[in-house]
């Protein structure tokens, strides 16, 4: 086939759907089913310009500062400059946004400046956005898809990517092979005992790539959602920071607002920001949760329907009660290193989305953006290619880095051990989470430094959560500061030293400065 994508969330199914437009034979493997990519959880919005008193300028600002330094500029120049016509190129094939006097209605998150995130359905946006993409893919004859197909590992022959080997939905062996092959499987939220992904997030497609030599980036910057309920279901119900935006507020164990404090845009500070001050509290006063205070907003359950029906689920009513929140892992900011056109360093091996690195994010994700950066660079990925090109060039985060794959074996022998998934969970929560230091990691690392057997779909989802969790701990500990969503408690402040990214392919990560006249 010309196209093989390997998942199904906004960024997988919009590469498809534009590959297919183009006339192209396309697969998409996914190993649930269609509609139960990490997209669906996504309560937040789509960020973009779309109209004054908003523009480009400002909104390329606001990821820059949430960034904390380490954005790649010309990756976010892209983002926000081709964000508004993917957008509405979304709403042509059928995607509902709410409304307001005949007119999308925005709303303000956590670092933005203004208005301008577009919702669905108040906070089910993403399940709106996977039904448009899903009844989009279905209308087109020339896409294949492959439900519960779990993808084990590339085929690489003579340096290039040709596809993948997988389990079929009945677990027997087979290969699929493509022209291009793009790795969209999202995350690795389950890499910790609380968090917002479903249980997908298994960071499949990441560590395909490590153990093909392929290079990841700025893996060490793991996102915590700050308001997660907290409640024992999983994954964690979110408490979108659109609440925040129509005026929630945080307050701790004695009712006090604490974010005042804390940062000059209070409770709409970034998230890193939030998640520390949340976290912070919780260890110091040795408390499992505080507290989002609600109740000033009016027509609650029209507004938010899902977070309403979360909430009266275990017996909250936002209107009149207190909500229980502590941080959760969310969003993975890093992930295999990509040019501004979303090829990796293997050629004919291309990655977008959350799977991907491709430098807008930095250190820390502006709220809302991650839909966006889906929407922009998988369609980029289907141009390049239509136009000749199979490999990297050095552009984005791969500016200054090397572009070649390493030659597999990369990876020293480890003894095969028995380690169960809660387990790497609790450990990783505890070593590796919001609050970490090199005492905290290098006790993870010794939890993770086995190999396990891997048979089915749930040994190899460990296998690969092991791969990553390795690169992220390798990565943590070589970044000896303080920056975005990455808190060193031992490396307390942001180092000027490390303005740059730490690039690993399997052994001990290198860093790469960032290139001279970008802002740090």
């Amino acid at each position: 086939m010309d196209l093989l994508v390997l998942g199904s969330g906004i960024a997988g199914l919009s590469a498809a759907i534009h590959g297919a437009q183009r006339g192209w034979t396309v697969g998409v493997v996914t190993k649930g089913e269609l509609a139960t990519s990490a997209t669906r959880y996504a309560q937040g919005g789509v960020a973009a310009a779309l109209g004054e008193p908003d523009s480009t300028e400002l909104h390329q600002t606001d990821t820059l500062v949430a960034g904390a330094g380490l954005c790649d500029v010309d990756a976010v120049h892209v983002l926000v400059t081709e964000g508004p016509r993917r957008v509405r190129e979304l709403m042509e094939l059928g995607a509902r946004f709410d409304q307001q006097n005949g007119e999308l209605a925005l709303a303000i998150e956590g670092g933005h400046s203004l208005p301008r995130v577009v919702h669905a359905g108040g906070d089910a946006t993403g399940a709106e956005i996977e039904r448009a993409l899903a009844d989009a893919a279905h209308a087109l004859a020339n896409i294949d898809v492959r439900e519960r197909c779990f993808s084990v590992d590339l085929m690489v022959e003579s340096g290039r990517c040709v596809g993948v080997r997988a389990l079929d939905s009945t677990g027997r062996p087979m290969e699929i092979r493509a022209r291009h092959t793009v790795l969209a499987t999202g995350g690795a939220g389950q890499l910790f005992s609380v968090t917002t992904n479903p249980a997908v997030s298994t960071g499949d497609g990441i560590a395909m790539a490590l153990r093909v030599g392929v290079s990841v980036a700025d893996v060490e910057f793991m996102q915590f959602h700050p308001t997660a309920l907290h409640h024992p279901s999983m994954p964690r119900p979110l408490l979108s920071e659109a609440l925040r935006g129509d005026g929630a507020v945080l307050r701790d164990e004695h009712g006090v607002r604490f974010m005042v404090d804390e940062h000059p845009l209070a409770d709409l500070a970034p998230r890193d920001v939030v998640a520390r001050a949340i976290a912070q509290r919780l260890v110091e006063r040795g408390l499992d949760h505080l507290w989002l205070d609600a109740t000033a907003i009016g027509g609650f359950p029209d507004r938010f329907p899902t977070i309403w029906a979360s909430a009266q689920s275990v017996g909250l009513d936002p209107q009149s009660d207190f909500l229980p929140v502590a941080p959760a892992a969310h969003y993975l900011s890093g992930g295999i290193a990509t040019d501004l056109d979303g090829a990796s360093t293997l050629p004919g091996l291309w990655s977008c989305g959350e799977a991907a690195c491709s430098g807008v994010h930095g250190a820390n994700r502006l709220a809302s953006n991650s839909l966006l950066d889906g929407l922009v660079f998988a369609p980029r990925i289907v141009e390049a290619i239509a136009a000749g090109k199979d490999g990297p060039e050095p552009t984005g985060v791969l500016r200054g880095a090397s572009l070649e794959s390493v030659v597999p074996p990369v990876f020293p022998a480890r003894p095969e051990g028995v380690i169960a998934l809660n387990e790497l969970q609790h450990a990783m929560t505890m070593g590796a989470g919001v609050l970490r230091d090199r005492e905290s990691l290098e006790m993870v690392a010794a939890v993770v430094a086995v190999d396990v057997e891997a048979h089915d779909v749930t040994g190899n989802e460990l296998r690969n959560l092991l791969t990553v969790a390795r690169a992220l701990i390798a990565a943590a500990l070589a970044r000896e500061e303080s920056r975005g969503t990455h808190t060193r408690l031992d490396f307390p402040e942001a180092s000027a030293e490390f303005s740059g990214r730490f690039f690993g392919a399997g052994g001990a990560p290198v860093f790469v400065p960032l290139p001279a006249g970008v802002p740090a």
